[in-house]
């Protein structure tokens, strides 16, 4: 362990630092909902071609993924998490100063909004993998669940605070209509990034303030490899890779949605907001009804049902053509969405042992990143071949229905005597994703005090005669 890692906290630092925290989650989101929710509609401003759209969606979501790579790599080098947190605001803070500064000024290009996009992706990724460690670690157990569902709250009034007043923000100061491309202007989306940036220092501040007690460090490689060969290791690649196949259908129209509601439907910024806020309050009301339906009948089945409701998502676009019909395909995919995203969250959870599971969700990352780059390109070629985004959509219903049998065939089933864990898992917000609006990830949590099921990876005795992990007699707590 670094000797400069801090020593345990307080009571009333861990008091101070969790309050602190619970308005850096407010002010955080309301930069998300300021800022990264309208870069696809800056784009369409800017004249963007498909091929654009797609990488301004997929790159900084592949690249991005490099993030919570760099991210455990520093953690195992400093030994810290705040310096890579505050890091990584502060890049963040500097990345919406400058877009602010070029779409005032005229000088912003679509490539180079995709330049900006790919690296404030990159800066929220490595944030957000260092920051769930820091504050599972920071919240005491008893309180978790309590906290972070408090704290979850605040973060969604903030997202749709952001949304509402970045789209009267852009309907006042914008001159032309949304979807006109090539349009002149830049002064709304200047101020809307702006005030992003802003919110952004604001939680900058929030973090310096806050305080960061002992860190365990992370697992080592060959424990990682070791539990790669596990039962357990392999169900958890399966799942990713599935899930992977999934987003490359997924992403094929996606990165559409925005542009066919501002182009092709003629939205104003103020009905594009409506549809973004509908699509985040669909997903946020719904998703205790998904965690009780875990609780009572497992993550696999959850997984079954969200991934045939997210097959069906992109069916209604097919037909739809004025403001109502889109809020109810935003509320449809709000409700897959959060089905989709719990359950196969909780089932990863099931799969990866504590130490483990920043590791895995970093090779999500890679994985899903890289799968919805290919699939928005994919979907770009074919929009520039003259296929109709209608027609797009509806390939995309048809092949995601297809992978969904596929996932649902081949999902890794639980290793014997590993049971479900005793507690949902809580969520952070990282983003905003085009087509599934709010993105968010589980916060790790610490190691127990005592031997956890981990611990059969090292503890000696613990393995069977062919040198493999006996499978652990306990769930994790």
């Amino acid at each position: 362990m670094n000797a400069s890692t801090p020593t345990e906290l307080t009571d009333a630092d861990r008091h101070r630092s969790m309050q602190l925290s619970r308005v850096d989650a407010a002010v955080y989101a309301v930069m998300v909902g300021l800022g990264e929710a309208y870069f696809l509609a800056d784009a369409v401003r800017l004249g963007a071609t498909p091929a654009q759209i797609a990488l301004l969606v997929g790159l900084p979501l592949a690249v991005g993924a490099a993030g919570p790579v760099l991210a455990l790599r520093l953690l195992r080098v400093l030994g810290r998490r705040k310096p890579v947190v505050v890091g990584a605001a502060a890049g963040q803070v500097a990345i919406l100063f400058l877009l602010a500064g070029l779409d005032a000024t005229g000088r912003t290009t679509t490539d180079l909004l995709i330049a900006i996009s790919t690296a404030y992706q990159i800066c929220a990724q490595s944030a957000g993998t260092a920051w769930s460690s820091w504050f599972g670690d920071l919240v005491p157990a008893p309180e978790r669940g309590r906290y972070f569902a408090t704290r979850n709250r605040g973060a969604y009034a903030g997202t749709l605070l952001g949304l509402v007043v970045g789209g009267l923000i852009l309907n006042r100061f914008e001159p032309a209509r949304a979807g006109v491309a090539g349009a002149v202007g830049g002064t709304g989306f200047a101020l809307v990034y702006l005030l992003a940036g802003l919110s952004r220092c604001v939680s900058l501040g929030l973090l310096v303030a806050s305080r960061e007690g002992r860190f365990s460090g992370m697992p080592d490689r060959t424990r990682v490899v070791r539990f790669l060969r596990t039962e357990r290791g392999t169900g958890a690649w399966r799942l990713v890779l599935l899930i992977g196949l999934l987003q490359v259908t997924v992403y094929l129209a996606s990165p559409f949605f925005n542009p066919f509601m501002l182009e092709e439907l003629a939205f104003t910024y103020l009905e594009y907001m409506a549809a973004s806020a509908c699509l985040v309050v669909a997903k946020v009301l719904v998703l205790p009804l998904w965690g009780r339906w875990i609780d009572r009948h497992g993550s696999q089945g959850a997984l079954a049902r969200g991934g045939l409701m997210l097959a069906l998502v992109p069916l209604p676009w097919v037909f739809v053509n004025d403001l109502w019909g889109v809020l109810l395909c935003q509320a449809l995919s709000g409700f897959a969405w959060s089905g989709f995203e719990v359950s196969s969250f909780s089932l990863l959870l099931e799969l990866g042992y504590r130490r483990m599971r920043p590791t895995i969700f970093a090779a999500q990352s890679v994985v899903t990143g890289s799968a919805q780059l290919l699939g928005s390109l994919a979907g770009s070629a074919l929009l520039s071949a003259a296929v109709d985004a209608r027609h797009i959509f509806a390939l995309s219903s048809a092949l995601r229905v297809v992978v969904v049998v596929l996932l649902i065939r081949l999902l890794p089933r639980r290793a014997p005597g590993v049971q479900a864990p005793a507690s949902r898992p809580r969520f952070r917000i990282v983003g905003f994703r085009p087509g599934s609006g709010l993105a968010r990830r589980p916060i790790d949590e610490p190691d127990p005090p005592t031997d956890g099921p981990d611990a059969s990876l090292t503890r000696p005795g613990s393995h069977d005669g062919t040198g493999r992990p006996r499978a652990p007699v306990s769930s994790e707590p």
